[in-house]
């Protein structure tokens, strides 16, 4: 048996609800529940991604790329290393400063997750994905070492269309029987795999079993 986090994830500024219920073994850490969760939205998990305590003032983001953490430490050694800050450059050091950056792959779960039982996961810094993570309960005796999916709402949307307005745009032309584009558009969503409860866990036991942190 495995200590587990029971998550609700949901999509933010949808028009209608896209969320998903779903539990992964505690003893990991932010890369596996990001590569969980890519499977569970049913994202392509083609861009960068991020976790964060807060969408507007977070005092920490967990990344996939170790390229941002050392960009910003190397903007803190810059004002750093300034022997005078002009106004608007202490506003942006402050800022840097109260912010914490770390790899997704080097923080575990359990260190994070019970004290700050809610955040947020941004997917595809264009397109903006935005989701609210929120921690609902702690089981302590969940059987599998690999993350389920129990519950689910919503398809996931189209990605590379331009985020929430590019998908409205085509749900529209699809709606549209007179819109010029519109078999177009009908031929083209007959390649989309809508969401299969099934087969998402499938692909979880088969790609995020989760080993236990020592």
């Amino acid at each position: 048996m495995f200590k587990a986090y029971q998550f609700h994830i949901q999509l933010l500024d949808s028009p209608t609800p896209v969320w998903r219920r779903f539990s992964i073994p505690a003893e990991t850490n932010f890369k596996r529940l990001h590569d969980a969760i890519q499977i569970v939205m049913w994202w392509d998990d083609s861009h960068l991604a991020k976790f964060e305590n807060d969408l507007r003032k977070p005092t920490f983001r967990f990344v996939l790329s170790s390229d941002e953490a050392e960009e910003h430490k190397a903007r803190l050694s810059y004002f750093k290393s300034k022997s005078q800050l002009q106004a608007f450059e202490q506003q942006i050091y402050e800022m840097y400063r109260q912010l914490s950056i770390r790899q997704m792959k080097n923080v575990k779960l359990p260190t994070v997750i019970e004290s700050n039982p809610k955040l947020y996961y941004t997917y595809d810094y264009g397109d903006d994905w935005k989701h609210e993570l929120t921690l609902e309960k702690v089981i302590d005796d969940y059987p599998y070492p690999y993350p389920m999916v129990t519950e689910w709402e919503g398809e996931t949307p189209f990605e590379d269309v331009g985020g929430m307005t590019g998908n409205q745009m085509i749900q529209d032309i699809l709606n549209d029987t007179s819109h010029p584009q519109h078999e177009e558009y009908v031929e083209a969503s007959k390649e989309v795999q809508f969401y299969q409860k099934d087969k998402i866990n499938f692909l979880l036991q088969e790609y995020v079993t989760v080993k236990r942190v020592k």
